[in-house]
C-alpha cells in the first residue's frame, strides 16, 4: 500500500483540488468585462476607502483615476494569487502521481510551472471570445510568476513534510 505524498486519498485530494481550481479560473474568464469589473469594483472600493480618506471630495476625473489605479493593482493581484495557488496544486498533483519515479525535484517543479504557464495562456486566448474582454501578455506574465511561485511554495512544502516521514527521499530510513 502506497503511503506519504503517493497515497491514493493524497492522489484523489490533489488532483480533484488542481481541476477545481482550472474551473474556477475558466469560470472567472468567462465572465464579460462588466461583470469581472464588478466583482474586483467591490474590493477597489473597500481599499479606497480605507487608503483615500478625502476619495468622495476628489473631482470625479480623479476619483477615477484613483479607482483605476487601485483596480488595476487589484486585478493584477487577483491573476498573481490564483496561479500562485494553481501553481502549488499542480505541484503538489505531480508529486502525488510521479514523485516516487523522479530522483530530482526541480524536475517536477519545471513540470509545474510550464503546465501552469500552457494553461495561462490558453486562459488568455479563451478570454478574446469573451464580451469585452481581451488577452493580455502582460496578464499571462502575471500569471507565470504566480505559477512560479506556487510551484516553489509546493515544492518547499513536499521537502518539509518529507523530512519529517522516514522511508521518503529527504526522510531517514525506519532503521536509521
Amino acid at each position: 500500500m502506497k503511503t506519504g505524498w503517493q497515497a491514493p486519498g493524497v492522489r484523489a485530494a490533489t488532483t480533484l483540488l488542481t481541476l477545481a481550481l482550472m474551473v474556477m479560473i475558466f469560470c472567472f474568464s468567462m465572465e464579460t468585462a462588466e461583470d469581472s469589473d464588478k466583482r474586483s469594483g467591490v474590493l477597489s472600493g473597500g481599499i479606497i476607502s480605507l487608503l483615500y480618506p478625502g476619495y468622495e471630495q476628489m473631482d470625479p476625473a480623479e476619483q477615477q483615476a484613483v479607482y483605476d489605479r487601485v483596480q488595476h493593482v487589484i486585478r493584477k493581484l487577483a491573476h498573481f494569487t490564483e496561479y500562485m495557488m494553481l501553481g502549488f496544486m499542480i505541484r503538489l498533483c505531480l508529486e502525488s502521481w510521479f514523485g516516487q519515479r523522479m530522483k530530482r525535484s526541480r524536475v517536477l517543479t519545471l513540470i509545474g510551472f510550464g503546465a501552469g504557464t500552457g494553461y495561462a495562456c490558453t486562459d488568455e486566448a479563451h478570454q478574446l471570445a469573451i464580451e469585452g474582454r481581451s488577452g493580455q501578455v502582460t496578464d499571462v506574465l502575471v500569471d507565470a510568476g504566480g505559477v512560479l511561485a506556487g510551484a516553489v511554495l509546493g515544492t518547499l512544502l513536499i521537502r518539509s513534510v518529507n523530512r519529517k516521514i522516514p522511508g521518503t527521499p529527504d526522510g531517514k530510513t525506519a532503521q536509521e
